[in-house]
This record gives structure tokens, C-alpha cells and sequence, in this order.
């Protein structure tokens, strides 16, 4: 398998021996942008001196140019705070308002989408792909859920030669979900669907075509009317084009060990769909944290069997487990985001109602690149919030 160092000084040189997967829209940052205590906040309570560490220490430790962080709990109120820089180049700070691609974060919103057209009975989790999309590799073995928890065994596209020399060569070329899949199917499948988990872009962006066919409605329109509207998700889009609303910061790769940036070419969020392709700001991110969590938009039955579905993970982002389109850290549940210049993370906490969101633009430069600075960040802020 073949991976990508997607700095702009490395563009077009092959590197590595893993998969293109966790650097696309993995769901795994750094850059050097000075001292961000500068900027911390005035401190008001133990728990907000508590984030505030977890916060420098993340930004001693791997040099992110900015972080975006919250942390809500009931009855207390939410802690909300930007840190560094959105842009080095102009020393423009990161604001609460920016607009993040929020990469595999989106799989959480496409595996919500089926999971609402089963309860409708539009679909069910075990059926074929085959009847619903021809040319699958094992079409007529892998069901729904399959897609859903990355238990298909159909061959990670983003990690394929086809796609990856295209890609590197033109970042912001335009694909069709079918022109993605088809790297994919030109592969031999690596295991039999339920034998294994491995996790795969292809996966979500074949759902995607999926809940598209049996709707007739673009995964985009689906979306604003059946989560961003239902939730107020303003600042929440599913993007054809690159250029996000403003303000949104620049992308950084980072050496973590000697906190070197170097900027990141903008993508087009078409290479990932289903798999990657959303924008969120934080305030939407803490609110989609929640709904996901809690399972908002969905039955008490259908959230229940979302986590009771899970398997252990053995590859790709670092979750304890991965249901259907969910990841569990901890006693945490919620999704991860990675790749080119940015990770995000959004957790929620049941036991306590808890939130945790986080940002940052920037993704691992060097030899670090499982490495999701959002997740060590927001698993420092869990230990605060459980420890209270």
C-alpha cells in the first residue's frame, strides 16, 4: 500500500509503505507558530486551568499553528476557546468562527442518513450492496452494515496507484462517487464482508451512492434537510468546491518533532464524498458531538444497535472500537477527522452528558503520520472532565 506526503515542497514524490487512507479523511497535526499561551484565556475555575494545560501541553508537544477547542457539560458552562494562528503568512489568529473541512467526520453524517432510511424502511442493514449498485466485488455478500462498521473487505480506493497518481498530480481534480469506487472494484477484495475490520474510504462513499439511488436525492440536499436543518447546523455544509466560506484557516503539514510547517494545497472535497467531504465550525461540531452521541436523530433501538455493532479496531484512526459509523475512546463515542493540513475530533461522554470538540489546522508531517493531534488533545481534556 502506498502513502503520500501531501506537502507542497513533496508534491508528486511517492513515500512510505501505508495506506493514503489516514491522510485523506481518516478518521490522524502540527506547525510552528510560536507560544500559544500568549493567547490562553483568563482562567476562572480549576476544570478551565485544567483545559488550559491540556491545551499547552498539546502545543508544546506538537507545534499545531492553531487549536479550536470546547468542552460542554450540563449544568456548567461551556468552555469555548481559539488558540495560535488561522494563517502563518499573515499571522492571522484563529478565530472561533472559522469553517474546517472536517474530513471523515463525515462518515458519521452518511452512516446517520442510512441508519434514518432503515428506520423508514427504505433499507435495510443487511441488505446486498448488489441490489442496489452492480459491479461490487462480493455485491451479492457484503451488506449495509458491512459499509457502515468498515467490515466489507472491498479495497480502500484512496489507497490504490489509479487514484493516488491522479490525485497528487491534481488535488483539486473533480470525481464522481463512481469514478472513486471504481479503483476500488478493480481490486480483489482483501476478506470475505463481517470476517475482519479494516477501515476504508470506500466503505461510506459507496453507501453514499447507495442512500443517493434509493432516495433520488444528491447525499448533499439529504443532509441539509435531514440533519443540518433538524440540528441548525449553520456553519455545516457538504461542499462541491474547495473554497470554504470565510473564515477558514490555511492547512499545515507539521514536523512534530522539530515544528516545521509547510502549507497544504486545498483539496477537492469531491476525492472523498460520502468518506470526508464536509465543513463545520466548531459551534456545529459541539452540536453534532451531542446528536451523535446521544443518537438525536435516530430510535433509542437504532442508536443501541449503532454501538452494540462494533468490532475492535486494527487499523486507521486509533479508536478503541468502530460501530456504525462511530468510534468509541474510552467511555467516549463519536467520530475523528484527518488529512492534508487538518484533524478534528468530536466526542461525547454519556455517563456525564459531556462534549468535547476539537480543531486543529494542521496534520503530521515526517515520520508521524498516525499521529491525530485533535484526539491526544481531546483525550487530555476527557481525563480533566472524568476526573471531576
Amino acid at each position: 500500500m502506498l502513502r503520500f506526503d501531501p506537502s507542497r515542497r513533496r508534491l508528486g514524490r511517492w513515500a512510505g509503505a501505508a495506506a493514503l487512507a489516514p491522510w485523506l479523511a481518516s478518521c490522524g497535526g502540527g506547525g510552528g507558530s510560536g507560544d500559544a499561551s500568549a493567547l490562553l484565556p483568563l482562567i476562572a475555575t480549576p476544570a478551565q486551568a485544567a483545559y488550559v494545560q491540556a491545551v499547552q501541553n498539546i502545543t508544546a508537544t506538537y507545534h499545531p499553528p492553531g487549536v479550536l477547542a470546547a468542552v460542554r457539560i450540563p449544568g456548567q458552562t461551556t468552555w469555548t476557546q481559539a488558540y495560535g494562528l488561522a494563517d502563518l503568512a499573515s499571522a492571522a489568529p484563529m478565530t472561533l468562527a472559522e469553517t474546517f473541512p472536517v474530513r471523515s467526520i463525515t462518515k458519521s453524517f452518511t452512516v446517520t442518513l442510512f441508519l434514518q432510511l432503515v428506520h423508514n424502511g427504505q433499507l435495510g442493514l443487511d441488505d446486498k450492496v448488489g441490489r442496489y449498485v452492480t459491479g461490487v466485488p462480493n455485491g451479492d455478500l457484503i451488506g449495509l452494515a458491512d459499509l457502515a462498521g468498515n467490515q466489507s473487505g472491498l479495497v480502500d480506493y484512496s489507497g490504490t496507484a489509479g487514484f493516488f497518481d491522479i490525485f497528487i498530480k491534481d488535488p483539486l481534480h473533480v470525481w464522481t462517487p463512481q469514478q472513486l469506487l471504481a479503483f476500488s472494484f478493480a481490486e480483489t477484495p482483501t476478506f470475505l464482508p463481517g470476517e475482519q475490520y479494516q477501515y476504508s474510504n470506500t466503505n461510506t462513499v459507496l453507501l453514499g451512492v447507495v442512500i443517493e439511488t434509493v432516495t433520488g436525492m444528491a447525499l448533499a440536499d439529504l443532509m441539509a434537510a435531514d440533519i443540518f436543518k433538524p440540528l441548525a447546523l449553520t456553519g455545516t455544509t457538504y461542499p462541491s468546491s474547495a473554497v470554504l466560506p470565510p473564515p477558514t484557516p490555511t492547512g499545515y503539514g507539521v514536523d512534530v518533532e522539530t515544528g516545521v510547517p509547510d502549507a497544504q494545497p486545498l483539496i477537492s472535497p469531491t476525492s472523498l464524498a460520502g468518506s470526508g467531504a464536509m465543513a463545520s465550525t466548531l459551534a456545529d461540531l459541539l452540536v453534532w458531538g451531542e446528536a451523535l452521541g446521544r443518537g438525536t436523530l435516530l430510535t433509542a433501538e437504532l442508536q443501541a444497535l449503532r454501538e452494540s455493532r462494533s468490532r475492535a479496531v486494527t487499523n486507521g484512526p486509533e479508536y478503541d472500537n468502530y460501530g456504525l459509523g462511530i468510534g468509541q475512546i474510552g467511555n467516549w463515542w463519536g467520530h475523528t477527522g484527518s488529512g492534508v493540513g487538518f484533524q478534528v475530533a468530536t466526542m461525547f461522554l454519556a455517563s456525564r452528558g459531556a462534549t468535547i470538540s476539537v480543531m486543529v489546522n494542521a496534520s503530521p508531517d515526517g515520520g508521524r503520520h498516525d499521529l491525530n493531534i485533535a484526539q491526544e488533545l481531546f483525550e487530555q481534556l476527557a481525563a480533566v472532565v472524568e476526573a471531576a
